[in-house]
């Protein structure tokens, strides 16, 4: 599946897709923490929400999702909208900050819903108990960090749009602190209180590995892929096209050099539209088939829709088509 996950540095969820082999993107203003560039979108989320468009991963490289994602999870920022920032919205205590608070707040409710709002079937936004409870509904479902194997408690509401409700892996005792005026707060919650408010909220923010983990266990869930269909490839030998030794290796040459990497895109499609950026990646990085193979396995390619005497079948007639090519332009 391609799934983005918006309003996320940590990249806990992003990651946690990517080992089951989907293709997600974490998305926010902030560089990510996760220690995957290339699979981290700096920037504005709000473009990219109903698909059909172009991105660039903080790599550099350029992607491409046509039609929409198939799932979106967001974790849009809460501050304007929980429940433990109401007093600061007392405007005959704190005045224009609290006026200005609210305006915060608007946009806030605004940003949330574009998410609830965006083209695609499955949808998660997550939020702690807060105002949207009202402005838009209550949540599907609420969670504990330890009901998927963590000792803290910090309650987390989610909104679903076709997805089931998160279910708990593995419940643990959570550890809390009574405090001198009686409130009773998690341990994680007093460990990151003698932080900077920036550092603090950063960190409060971030995704538990545990929820990480069911989220993409539970909502990742794929069947098995049906064994692909191909077209039988012709097995003609290298003499049957005319092409020597010596031939082969000045084809293979052009090809290498990028001269005429146009040419070649070309006859590879001639050849097998399927298989052209499997054959064009093989001899330009002098790759065999079982050397493709392993790029699947490590999930920078998708598999191909062919086996091994297929594939170098349908290379040998890409070589003729591209023979033929070159001769023409008096190569």
């Amino acid at each position: 599946m391609r799934v983005l996950v918006a309003c996320e540095e940590s990249q806990r969820v992003c990651i946690e897709f990517r080992r089951l082999g989907h293709e997600s993107y974490s998305c926010d203003i902030e560089p990510c923490s996760g220690r995957h560039p290339e699979w981290h979108i700096q920037g504005d989320v709000l473009s990219l929400l109903n698909g059909n468009c172009s991105f660039k991963t903080v790599d550099g490289i350029e992607h491409r999702i046509d039609g929409k994602w198939d799932m979106i999870i967001a974790f849009p920022p809460c501050t304007y909208l929980t429940v433990t920032g109401n007093r600061w919205f007392n405007v005959e205590r704190y005045g224009d900050k609290a006026v200005q608070r609210y305006k915060d707040r608007e946009r806030a409710i605004k940003f949330f819903m574009q998410f609830v709002n965006a083209d695609c079937e499955k949808i998660a936004v997550e939020n702690p108990v807060g105002v949207m409870s009202t402005e838009y509904r209550k949540p599907d479902c609420i969670i504990q960090p330890y009901e998927f194997g963590h000792t803290e408690r910090k309650t987390t509401c989610l909104w679903l749009k076709g997805l089931p409700n998160l279910q708990p892996t593995e419940i643990a005792e959570p550890k809390i602190i009574k405090c001198a005026s009686g409130a009773i707060e998690s341990n994680w919650h007093m460990e990151t209180l003698h932080l900077e408010s920036k550092e603090r909220s950063k960190l409060r923010s971030k995704t538990f590995p545990g929820i990480a983990k069911a989220m993409a266990e539970q909502w990742g869930k794929t069947e098995e892929p049906p064994e692909p269909k191909y077209q039988k490839a012709p097995r003609h030998s290298w003499d049957y096209y005319g092409i020597s030794k010596e031939r082969y290796k000045q084809l293979t040459e052009y090809i290498q050099s990028g001269r005429y990497s146009s040419l070649a895109s070309q006859a590879a499609h001639r050849a097998n539209e399927d298989l052209a950026r499997y054959i064009l990646l093989s001899i330009e990085k002098n790759l065999s088939y079982e050397g493709l193979q392993r790029l699947w396995e490590l999930r920078e390619i998708e598999r191909m829709p062919c086996g091994r005497s297929d594939f170098y079948g349908w290379r040998r007639y890409f070589y003729s088509i591209f023979d033929k090519e070159i001769r023409r332009i008096g190569k």
